[in-house]
């Protein structure tokens, strides 16, 4: 009798402890959460991260071509005008021009956002800003738009495809431009040559 009272006070303090899990407020950090919660962000004050994979390209051709011509013949003078000789002139001009320009831009980057608010419709409002220097040079990435809460994945992210109203902007070195540090032997010869 002692044996089966202990094996179902067991039992019930087994039960207990896997239900408690489950009971735990996910807001309460000084408590373990559920391994099956859902961690995806749903409200203000969430953290969302954006996987950013941008790419544009662009392409512009024109072509134009003129082209005239003339042809003027004056024949021989007659009478008190043969002092005038056989007179001809022709000519023919032509002019073209072509230009075309091309552009291709990718932009790469995760980044976390955080949920600032939610629109009448449940989306969520996100806003997220990440600064990284590099050798005395600042990347700065930053992100607002507005996410579905169907497209944020089961690992908390959003592709930046899935963000409506999208506004990325990214600030960083020119690599058309040289460092901001030039040597003084670049210096001269660059002054020289």
């Amino acid at each position: 009798m002692m044996t089966r009272s202990f094996a179902v006070a067991l039992a019930a303090l087994t039960l207990a402890a896997m239900a408690a899990p489950c009971l735990a407020d996910p807001g309460d950090t000084t408590f373990f959460t559920s391994l099956y919660a859902d961690r995806r962000a749903r409200q203000p004050g969430d953290i969302i991260f954006v996987v950013i994979s941008e790419s544009a390209m662009a392409s512009h051709a024109a072509s134009r071509s003129n082209q005239s011509g003339s042809s003027v013949e004056v024949g021989p003078g007659a009478g008190w005008l043969d002092f005038i000789p056989l007179l001809g002139y022709s000519g023919e001009l032509q002019a073209g021009a072509s230009g075309q320009s091309q552009r291709r831009d990718m932009l790469s980057a995760r980044i976390a956002a955080r949920v600032t608010g939610l629109t009448p419709a449940g989306n969520l409002i996100i806003e997220g800003e990440r600064t990284v220097r590099v050798n005395h040079d600042f990347q700065t990435i930053r992100l607002i738009g507005e996410v579905r809460p169907q497209d944020v994945r089961a690992d908390n992210t959003v592709l930046s495809q899935h963000v409506a109203n999208a506004g990325i902007e990214y600030e960083g070195p020119d690599p058309a431009k040289p460092g901001r540090r030039v040597g003084i032997i670049t210096r001269v010869l660059g002054w020289l040559f």
